[in-house]
């Protein structure tokens, strides 16, 4: 199975390769955002050697990581980028820049540091509040959490949150 390959479902995915894995998601979430794609990237990476968020605890893998449920919308069912993480456009600029990110990563520098959570810039305004100057962030259908460090990048804001 060569590295973007067309699928015809969701569960082809498992048993994929970790950079053909790797860069499906990042197509699927960085494909329109070539400034964040490092980040993005990092995010997993950071998941999968993280040990300080319940979530990821149990994640060793690439695969672990992006097929766990909800951790990235482009693999959630009636997600418009579904369709293009299981046909990914392979002759495009934008493949090519990703599967050599993706094959590549430790070449490149990490500009978000351990942060292991992400959105669009402005789903993480409309999802965060200031009260009691701490800064805040709902989870879409999930927890309120405190954010403790966070970086924009591109289109896209890098964050961690206070365990409590």
């Amino acid at each position: 199975m060569a590295i973007g390959d067309p699928l015809t479902s969701k569960s082809q995915l498992k048993g994929r390769d970790s950079v053909d894995l790797l860069a499906r998601t990042l197509y699927g979430e960085t494909r329109g955002d070539s400034a964040s794609r490092v980040g993005v990237a990092y995010v997993i990476s950071n998941r999968k050697s993280n040990s300080t968020y319940n979530e990821f605890k149990n994640l060793n893998s690439i695969e672990d990581v992006v097929l766990a449920p909800y951790a990235f919308s482009c693999f959630n069912d009636g997600d418009p980028n579904l369709a293009h993480c299981l046909k990914p456009d392979t002759s495009s600029a934008a493949w090519k820049n990703i599967v050599n990110l993706a094959s590549n990563l430790s070449s490149s520098s990490n500009p978000i540091g351990a942060k292991c959570f992400y959105n669009t810039n402005t789903r993480f305004d409309e999802l965060s509040y200031t009260q009691n100057g701490k800064l805040y962030y709902k989870f879409p259908g999930g927890s309120t959490v405190q954010i403790s460090s966070k970086i924009s990048i591109g289109a896209h804001m890098f964050f961690d949150y206070i365990v409590n």
